[in-house]
């Protein structure tokens, strides 16, 4: 059911994440071709990953099942150019850049339309990532099935709307950049107060999770949620630190939409 030969464009923070996700449930596919042509990064996903093959150009990924493109925005135009000469009708395209939609990529592709665009999270990296992925009309419910069962190693991938895919770019898949230079301050102050850097983390690292649930299960709304600890100690700095996560998000997601 899964694929056995796979090729990315790129081999960075993305395709690392994917690949360890895979790595993690020993469901690497038996075929893994990565260009790229920075040798700082082939190096690295090299010493991770030494079951990859790695090569410099577009064409070394033909014969791929499904290619995954992890390049920024500005490289998608020249990459989906070098795409065209070695796309097949059999293969599946997964792109995993923002601001080119499935129309975007089927205009550029020569009308290809066996098209995926998906959202990874970092914490895919670990298995639990929310990567929403939206489908081209060209795709059966068994290239669905097959995309999805292999992608759900790296957490849970609900099919949403193309014109969706920046929101949770916005929200979801920047989510951790927002908030984890906060949780390991915490861990810093932990230690900081007395505790080992073993004890910080478990302590940290396990109270986010049950914050997470918390919001997810407990059927309670945000104010009820937050109430449920008596002190707030941030409470006076609340609402310029939540203007400045809007005026920030908000810029990022006309960013990436544009």
């Amino acid at each position: 059911m899964f694929y056995k030969s796979v090729g990315f464009v790129g081999g960075g923070r993305i395709t690392r994440v994917v690949l360890n996700a895979w790595k993690r449930k020993k469901a690497l596919p038996p075929e893994v071709r990565v260009t790229e042509i920075k040798p700082e990064v082939k190096e690295k996903l090299k010493t991770m990953f030494p079951e990859v093959q790695l090569g410099s150009k577009v064409e070394d990924l033909a014969g791929s099942e499904i290619i995954f493109l992890a390049v920024h925005p500005p490289v998608l135009p020249e990459v989906l150019g070098e795409l065209k000469k070695i796309i097949k009708p059999e293969m599946v395209i997964c792109s995993f850049v923002p601001k080119f939609s499935l129309a975007r990529l089927r205009e550029a592709l020569g009308g290809f339309d066996r098209l995926v665009r998906m959202n990874p999270l970092a914490t895919s990296y670990v298995n639990a990532g929310y990567n929403p992925a939206s489908f081209s009309s060209a795709l059966s419910a068994d290239d669905k099935n097959r995309f999805l069962s292999q992608m759900a190693l790296l957490g849970q991938v609900p099919e949403v709307k193309d014109e969706l895919i920046e929101v949770y770019a916005s929200v979801s898949a920047m989510g951790p950049s927002y908030l984890w230079f906060l949780f390991y301050e915490l861990l810093r102050l932990g230690e900081e107060f007395g505790l080992t850097g073993e004890q910080s983390l478990a302590a940290v690292s396990s109270m986010l999770i049950g914050a997470a649930r918390t919001m997810a299960e407990s059927g309670l709304g945000p104010e009820e949620v937050m109430d449920l600890i008596p002190a707030r100690p941030l409470a006076e700095d609340e609402e310029r630190i939540k203007e400045l996560y809007r005026q920030k998000i908000t810029a990022i997601y006309q960013k990436l939409k544009t």
